[in-house]
């Protein structure tokens, strides 16, 4: 091909196969031949000459750069640096995850990289694993821009969007313009795949991996705690809260903190795990004896046949994670839901899917109108004799009683009220994004804030909008109400003080970053966490600081207030208790994990979730009580009457005694319960992924 001797082939995908060549002089090269039918398209011939154009610019210590081409040939051909190594998602595969140190030099490596790539006007698009190669002198990045040009001429006028699940920004599934910021975000979500063994979105279909992409907060609690803070930044929803990659560079080089720069710590090959490095180092050593590197041809091939252009496929498979790419965005069926289905029915039995997949799976066949949805309903298993009744519905956020009805946001995009006693549905109000809160009951309104950075007032007996207030920004947060003022955080990275009466803005305190953390207020003071490390006290007539209490990492958890004391969680391990009136820390409580649970305090003691285990802690003195565990992590906590009632990744709600830490009882729901329960009148009320349960105490 051109110049180039074919001695293997490498790999193929839509845009045509990739073959390992020697050029005249020995040099080994990754030739990419394109498919005869795309290089016969005109638009695809204009873009990949742009692209190449562009490519040839790219000129980074860590890129695979493109060394020769021919756009016009017949076939078209480009050529670019081969690495002798093995690809990020191979190596992962073969010895699972990497430490914290691989993890963090290979982060410097890629954002070295990226910043040579975007400085060629140029943004990848699909950063994943298998398009970073690992070397013994650092990683290389691959594909930046030439499959885009393939993808985008004949794909895109399909609806197909360019990425890969699981790495895609929220910016690339949602149609909005994508910049450097986007490759941001894929570089976190590599960053935890390497870290983790596990994609941060989790994994299952395309459809899912995306609506948590867009929806969801990253799982991250596998990860190190120095990844894990720059993974969190990365990760943001908002692309202008991300850091830019010279901002990701000199993080980095803190984290690796050994004061060498980051090129000098990657041309070691201990950089690599050692099984990674004796992978790389054969790899290597094949190529220097004029041979093929192992399995260099015998990798898994994804071909189209012959003829079939890429729009008439009717399905696509990631090699990343094997799962199908929809040309329908995952949350198409999302909007359409909004009648809940209740069973009250316990002998009934469930189908083989969780409402949560069955919405999902659904997304790709079904169109905004909702029709074909809107009735879809599952049962659970034969539910034991503690259930009262089940509300199924998808993405529950935690509920809240108030005067026999049920509150609870959903990703359905509504926030729905039930009967207490029957679960039988009093109305629903339309939200424009998904309910990620818990809603706030007081003096018949109950307030709720949404994905669509509006903060609702609600009418408890009509379920008719009082008024709405906007901040521009996603919020999760959950609202706080004292003496006429409601207070909620915001992705904005502000704290908003709004008048009940006429949602006018009363004042807004900015923090360094996103705020999820729900508001606790006490004696004039509302008491806050922040993405960016710190816990606020801010004064609730003024909206000045008091005090600001820095941790080590981030803060998404919501404080609790007791006796003096503010007690909160924080990603860095630790369970702080902090005096109100100075902001001093009394003490702090480390369970050996990330602390995003909230606290409950009661009677002297704080009951926390974290690292599997239910754990009570004297609020006095931060000594353990007792702990309890679990099949899978803990969430946050509600007390009521001696009883602790707690949520777990293990599809159980429990109830632990608070005084000694024995279980009473456990009710399985079939998936997480990630909620935080509410408690009345002998009933406790919890969600799980796909239903909102009454259990009876």
């Amino acid at each position: 091909m051109g110049p180039y001797r074919i001695v293997a082939r490498l790999g193929a995908g839509g845009m045509g196969r990739v073959y390992l060549g020697w050029s005249r002089g020995g040099r080994p090269v990754a030739v990419k031949v394109v498919r005869q039918e795309l290089a016969e398209d005109r638009e695809f011939k204009r873009r990949f000459a742009r692209e190449v154009t562009a490519a040839r610019r790219v000129n980074g210590v860590f890129t695979a750069g493109v060394v020769n081409a021919d756009p016009d040939g017949s076939p078209a051909w480009l050529a670019t640096v081969y690495v002798p190594g093995v690809s990020l998602s191979d190596a992962v595969a073969a010895h699972g995850r990497w430490p914290q140190a691989s993890v963090l030099a290979l982060g410097a490596g890629l954002a070295e990289a990226l910043e040579a790539i975007h400085a060629a006007a140029v943004v990848h698009r699909d950063l994943k694993p298998s398009n970073i190669l690992l070397a013994a002198d650092g990683p290389r990045v691959i594909d930046f821009g030439i499959s885009v040009a393939g993808e985008a001429s004949a794909l895109t006028q399909t609806g197909k969007m360019i990425g890969t699940p699981g790495f895609m920004s929220p910016e690339q599934l949602t149609g909005k313009p994508v910049g450097p910021s986007s490759d941001v975000f894929s570089m976190g979500a590599v960053l935890a795949f390497a870290a983790s063994g596990a994609g941060p979105f989790g994994s299952g279909s395309a459809h899912a991996l995306n609506f948590r992409a867009v929806y969801e907060k990253p799982n991250l609690r596998d990860l190190p705690p120095k990844v894990r803070v720059v993974v969190a930044r990365c990760l943001a929803k908002d692309p202008g809260r991300r850091p830019s990659v010279a901002e990701l560079l000199n993080q980095l080089a803190e984290a690796i903190g050994d004061g060498r720069p980051i090129t000098a710590v990657l041309t070691e090959t201990r950089w690599l795990p050692v099984p990674v490095a004796a992978n790389v180092r054969s790899h290597t050593a094949a190529l220097q004896h004029g041979g093929i590197p192992p399995a260099a041809n015998l990798r898994p091939t994804r071909a189209l046949p012959s003829g079939l252009m890429p729009e008439e496929q009717p399905q696509t498979t990631d090699p990343d994670t094997g799962s199908p790419v929809s040309r329908k965005p995952p949350w198409a069926a999302a909007r359409a839901q909004n009648r809940p289905h209740v069973d009250v029915d316990p002998s009934a039995r469930r189908v083989g899917v969780t409402r949560r997949r069955a919405l999902l799976s659904l997304a790709a066949v079904t169109t905004v109108s909702g029709m074909g949805v809107a009735g879809w309903k599952i049962f659970e298993s034969r539910a034991p004799e503690r259930q009262r009744w089940r509300v199924s519905g998808s993405y529950f956020s935690s509920p809240t009683v108030a005067d026999g009805v049920v509150y609870v946001g959903s990703y359905d995009l509504i926030l729905l009220a039930v009967d207490a006693d029957t679960g039988k549905q009093r109305w629903t109000f339309h939200t424009g994004n998904v309910v990620q809160s818990a809603p706030t009951v007081a003096l018949g309104v109950v307030y709720v804030s949404c994905g669509d950075g509006n903060l609702y007032a609600v009418n408890t007996a009509t379920g008719k909008q009082r008024w709405k207030f906007h901040t521009g920004k996603s919020m999760s947060s959950s609202p706080a109400v004292a003496q006429g003022v409601v207070y909620v955080g915001c992705d904005d990275g502000n704290l908003y003080a709004v008048d009940t009466d006429t949602g006018k803005q009363r004042w807004k305190f900015r923090t360094g970053a996103e705020v999820s953390s729900s508001p606790a207020v006490a004696d004039g003071v509302v008491y806050v966490g922040s993405w960016d490390g710190n816990v606020y006290a801010v004064d609730t007539d003024t909206g000045k600081q008091r005090w600001k209490f820095h941790t080590d990492s981030l803060v998404s958890s919501s404080p609790a207030v007791a006796d003096g004391g503010v007690y909160v969680g924080s990603w860095d391990g630790n369970l702080y208790a902090v005096d109100t009136d100075t902001g001093k820390q009394r003490w702090k409580f480390s369970p050996g994990d990330v602390v995003y649970s909230s606290p409950s305090v009661v009677d002297g003691d704080v009951f926390i979730g974290s690292n599997r285990n239910l754990y009570a802690v004297e609020a006095d003195t931060g000594e353990q009580r007792w702990k309890l565990p679990a099949g899978g992590d803990m969430y946050s906590p509600t007390v009521a009457d001696g009883v602790v009632y707690v949520g777990s990744d293990d599809g159980n709600l429990y109830a632990v005694d608070t005084y000694d830490g024995e279980q009473r009882w456990k009710f399985p729901t079939g998936s997480k319960v990630d909620s935080s329960p509410a408690v009345a009148n002998g009933v406790v009320y919890a969600c799980n992924d796909d239903g909102l349960y009454a259990v009876m105490t």
